[in-house]
C-alpha cells in the first residue's frame, strides 16, 4: 500500500528519459537516411564501410557511456545540495576522462584502420572504402567527448529542454542538412564529412550552452551573499 506512484514524481522521470528516448529514435531515423545516402554514393559495400566504422567507434564511445553512468549520480546529488564546487569538479574530471578517451580512439582510428577494418573483413575492396571511412568518420572524436559529457550533465539536473536539444541537434539540425549538401557536392566523400562536421558544430553548440549555464550558476549562487 505504500507503493502509490506519486505524479509529481513519474511526471519527472519521465521528463528526464524523454532525453535518451528521443536520441535512440532520432538515431534509427538517421541511420536510415545514412544508409540512404551510401548506399546512392558508394554502393552495397559503402553501407558495409560505414557498419565497419560505426561498430568501431561505438567501442570507445561505450567508454563514455560508462563514464557518464558514473558522473551522473554524483553530479545528481551535488548539484541538488548546491555544492557546486563539487559538480565543477566531477564535470571538470569526466569531461577530461571522456576527451582522452575519444581522443584514443582518433588515434586508433587514424593510425590503424586498415587493422581495424581488417577484424571485420577480409575483403580488399569493403577494407580500402572502409580505410577512408574510418579516417573520415573519426575526426572530430576529441570533441565528441566534451559534446556527450555536457549533454548528459543537463539531462542529470533536470534541464529537460536543453537536453533534448542537444541530443537531437546533432543529428536532427545538423547531420542530415549537411548530408544532403556534402552529398550533392562530393558524393561518398560528402556522406562520410557530414558525420564529422556536424560533431564540430554540435560541440561549439556545447561549449556555447555551458558557458551560459556557468555564468547563471555563478549569479544565482551569488545572490543569496548579496542579500544578506
Amino acid at each position: 500500500r505504500y507503493f502509490i506512484p506519486a505524479r509529481n514524481i513519474v511526471k519527472e522521470i519521465i521528463s528526464i528519459g524523454i532525453s535518451p528516448f528521443a536520441m535512440n529514435i532520432t538515431g534509427c531515423i538517421v541511420a536510415i537516411f545514412t544508409n540512404n545516402a551510401l548506399l546512392a554514393n558508394g554502393g552495397d559495400l559503402s553501407v558495409g564501410a560505414y557498419g565497419i566504422a560505426n561498430r568501431l567507434g561505438f567501442v570507445f564511445f561505450m567508454v563514455i557511456i560508462g563514464i557518464c553512468q558514473g558522473f551522473q549520480p554524483i553530479a545528481g546529488y551535488n548539484y541538488g545540495a548546491r555544492n557546486m564546487d563539487r559538480v565543477k569538479r566531477v564535470l571538470r574530471l569526466t569531461i577530461t576522462a571522456s576527451v582522452i578517451a575519444m581522443t584514443v580512439g582518433w588515434i586508433v582510428g587514424e593510425v590503424f584502420p586498415g587493422v581495424c577494418a581488417r577484424l571485420f573483413t577480409k575483403d580488399e575492396q569493403l577494407i580500402a572504402i572502409s580505410i577512408r571511412g574510418i579516417r573520415i568518420n573519426m575526426l572530430a572524436f576529441p570533441v565528441i567527448g566534451y559534446q556527450a559529457v555536457v549533454t548528459n550533465f543537463f539531462q542529470t539536473i533536470g534541464k529537460v529542454r536543453i537536453s533534448i536539444f542537444m541530443s537531437l541537434s546533432r543529428q536532427l539540425l545538423f547531420l542530415l542538412p549537411m548530408m544532403l549538401l556534402f552529398a550533392s557536392l562530393w558524393g561518398l566523400d560528402g556522406v562520410w564529412a557530414s558525420l564529422p562536421a556536424s560533431d564540430f558544430v554540435a560541440f561549439l553548440v556545447a561549449v556555447v550552452i555551458m558557458q551560459r549555464f556557468k555564468m547563471t550558476a555563478n549569479q544565482s549562487l551569488e545572490k543569496p551573499d548579496s542579500d544578506s
